[in-house]
């Protein structure tokens, strides 16, 4: 008898290690960009680039570092922080 694995009811997306598929690929070609670049020219802006879209699309509990970057930023640049309690 096989037994099958499959992610949380079918309703989680398709990951390739810590990205999602769309994300890997764009990292795909990103490297080989990348790398015909810094052979050619000599100039490593693109894999700078690459290694930050890395970063920014690392993806653990199908939250992304950018969507913690994001609400982090709205949490202390966008909404109140100072609460004042009155007594009735």
């Amino acid at each position: 008898m096989k037994s099958y694995i499959y992610p949380d009811n079918l309703r989680s997306t398709v990951k390739q290690w810590f990205w999602n598929v769309r994300d890997f690929c764009i990292l795909c070609g990103g490297v080989i960009v990348a790398v015909t670049l810094l052979a050619k020219l000599w100039t490593f802006v693109p894999a700078a680039a690459v290694i930050c879209y890395a970063f920014l699309t690392f993806r653990t509990d199908d939250t992304a570092v950018v969507d913690y970057i994001i609400h982090a930023c709205s949490y202390f640049l966008l909404s109140q922080q100072e609460y004042r309690w009155e007594e009735d």
